[in-house]
């Protein structure tokens, strides 16, 4: 049925709508660290700076320090490694290859996930203590990277819509089950890996009560971590605009994942499986 000239407006305008809504806060943001202290205290605080002052970024910069962004990169980046070298195989047998327990595995798996992180917190704090471990790269990434039963879910349930004849002839043709995963499976899992890797990337990055916790040395702090005391007014001698820019630049990572990995990141979602 042709929808008519009237419903398509309203539904253009309805989508834009939204989208304006969703995006105030961002635009916000942006609009607010190109300003003067005075026009982000300023009420009612006006929509677009009168004078860009580019000065905020470097300064939100001099404020963070390159140690605090390359410390996130390791933490992000190390988290979602090693959750890949886990999850991986561990999907694949799961959903390819036979064996007695595997439903008591995936039970094992999924309740968890029901546990909320913060009933663990303190039992993983005090394993992590034990082990001499704060204030390390190792206590900052292998309690969040162990935390990996989505991405053996994620995986598993992929691997599992892939055509068994694939499997079955490398089998035949003397592939080993690890060369089966590299060559066969990996290679048509760029969605579900595209997916994994910007969501678990997205939240690794902007954790916040782990890395506080674990890792409060200067030395080894996040940039969520960072910026918290300019989200607080802690720092008074400092700009909220200058807070605002700190915040424009620990979201570009996150942006340019995205964008790197939007057209796997929506199959993915799409759930197309193979190409």
């Amino acid at each position: 049925m042709r929808t008519s000239p009237l419903h398509a407006t309203l539904r253009y305008a309805a989508i834009v709508l939204c989208g304006l809504i969703m995006a105030a806060p961002l635009l916000y943001m942006i609009s607010g660290s190109l300003q003067s202290a005075a026009e982000v205290s300023a009420f009612p605080k006006p929509l677009l700076p009168e004078t860009p002052i580019w000065q905020n970024f470097v300064d939100a910069w001099n404020f963070l320090t390159p140690q605090v962004i390359a410390n996130t990169f390791i933490f992000s980046l190390g988290i979602v490694g090693l959750q890949l070298l886990l999850s991986l195989p561990a999907a694949f047998a799961l959903a390819k290859i036979p064996f007695k327990w595997s439903a008591a595995v995936m039970a094992t798996l999924i309740v968890p996930m029901f546990i909320p992180g913060n009933l663990t917190l303190i039992p993983l704090f005090i394993v992590t203590f034990q082990l001499g471990w704060l204030n390390t790269y190792a206590g900052l990434i292998i309690p969040m990277a162990a935390q990996c039963a989505f991405a053996i879910l994620l995986f598993r349930q992929f691997f599992a819509t892939m055509p068994a004849g694939l499997i079955e002839a490398a089998r035949i043709d003397g592939a080993s089950w690890g060369r089966v995963l590299t060559s066969i499976a990996l290679p048509l899992a760029k969605p579900a890996l595209a997916t994994f890797c910007s969501i678990s990337f997205l939240t690794a990055w902007n954790m916040y009560i782990w890395p506080q916790v674990i890792a409060p040395n200067p030395a080894n702090r996040v940039i969520n971590v960072a910026l918290a005391p300019l989200a607080g007014g802690e720092n008074s001698m400092i700009s909220p605009a200058v807070g605002l820019a700190g915040a424009v630049i620990s979201m570009l990572p996150v942006l340019i994942v995205f964008i790197v990995f939007q057209k796997w990141y929506l199959k993915g979602i799409a759930g197309t499986g193979l190409e």
